[in-house]
């Protein structure tokens, strides 16, 4: 069996021979320190996106290099102002951020930026910046489109339609438009404006993706959203209901009217309110499932059985503790693998307090109980 239908199959909760060896990513502090526990230079190329790594074992996944998020013409980030411990720009969505110089490596900060203003702040600015998204579809394909296609069919490895930092999502982009206060406000303060940005982010979505939907077989989508918190979405069910889970229906049904199997939703956070919904919508699963917020797999599985698939699960956090804890999270969440329907990753991006060999002997004890 190859790695395409092994998780095909997987995701389906139907046979087969093993469960695919994923994760997600690491810091760049990470790899750093790695590299000084006597990681090879050269083992990580890409440490945000590490399915597929070699040194590691793991199996991995393609994508069409298809820039969805970006408005058109794409920008460079430019320098505002520099001080010595921060730098103010602009970014290629046209926000303004601060950002600290301070623990930088690579594209990962240590802390989250100060963003101080957002393209999108009511009507006549929403019918301004869209303009970057209209038309020029052609632009947001791969230059080697014909080349692109080919390595996409003929490869052996699950074919995800978008690549991981590009990923679509209905409120991420509302939330990158706008962030995230000014977006909670909008709901109650310009309802229009919310109707309106989904609307049109629909009508976009489908004629961008529409080429590639024709002319390649995709294996499975993720909408990205980060919707939620520790403490729960930070928009409410009866918002979802009205304002998103049309659209979203609309999408999940373009998706697969045109050959994928799979839709999963991406949020951190405690999303459990919104699963019914989300299910409602069509979509199949959720990653990475955060369990500091709660997203426990064997909480889920217990509480929603087979209704959904899961990637993620394993918290980062005890990873880092030493090979107890390790032992216990994998014996915690093997009834789960057995089920089927799960893929066991580190919650999120790995981060620097994972040592390496921590790290390496919990693969190993993951990989006995993946058979």
């Amino acid at each position: 069996m190859d790695q395409k239908q092994r998780f095909i199959n997987s995701m389906k909760f139907n046979a087969t021979d093993r469960i695919p060896n994923m994760e997600i990513g690491v810091w760049d502090q990470t790899r750093e320190e790695w590299v000084k526990q006597g990681m090879p230079k050269d083992a990580m190329e890409d440490c945000l996106f590490i399915q597929g790594n070699s040194f590691f074992g793991l199996d991995g996944v393609d994508w069409l290099d298809i820039e969805t998020t970006l408005p058109y013409p794409f920008r460079e980030e430019e320098i505002l102002k520099e001080g010595e411990r921060t730098i103010t720009f602009k970014d290629e969505f046209g926000r303004i951020r601060k950002k600290l110089k301070i623990g930088q490596v690579g594209d990962t900060s240590m802390s989250m930026d100060q963003y101080l203003s957002f393209p999108v702040r009511d009507m006549d600015s929403f019918l301004e910046y869209k303009k970057g998204f209209e038309d020029n579809y052609d632009k947001r394909y791969p230059g080697n489109w014909e080349q692109a296609k080919k390595k996409a069919k003929e490869s052996n490895r699950p074919l995800n339609l978008l690549p991981p930092r590009v990923i679509f999502g209905y409120y991420s982009m509302l939330r990158e438009w706008m962030g995230t206060e000014n977006l909670s406000c909008m709901f109650y303060d310009n309802p229009k404006l919310i109707d309106a940005c989904l609307d049109f982010l629909t009508q976009y979505i489908f004629e961008l993706l529409k080429k590639a939907l024709n002319e390649v077989k995709i294996d499975y989508v993720i909408i990205h959203e980060d919707l939620c918190y520790k403490n729960g979405p930070l928009i409410s069910p009866e918002l979802f209901r009205k304002s998103f889970l049309p659209n979203y229906k609309m999408y999940v049904e373009f998706i697969k009217n045109n050959g994928v199997e799979l839709v999963f939703v991406d949020t951190d956070g405690d999303f459990e309110k919104l699963i019914p919904l989300f299910l409602e919508a069509g979509v199949d699963g959720f990653v990475p499932l955060e369990v500091a917020a709660g997203m426990d797999p064997v909480y889920l599985r217990k509480k929603f059985g087979k209704s959904f698939a899961m990637w993620g699960g394993v918290d980062k956090r005890e990873i880092s503790k030493g090979k107890i804890e390790i032992e216990k999270i994998i014996k915690h969440l093997q009834p789960v693998i057995e089920q089927g329907g799960y893929i066991p990753t580190i919650d999120h991006t790995v981060q620097p307090g994972v040592s390496l060999e921590n790290f390496k002997y919990y693969l190993k004890l993951k990989n006995k109980v993946l058979v």
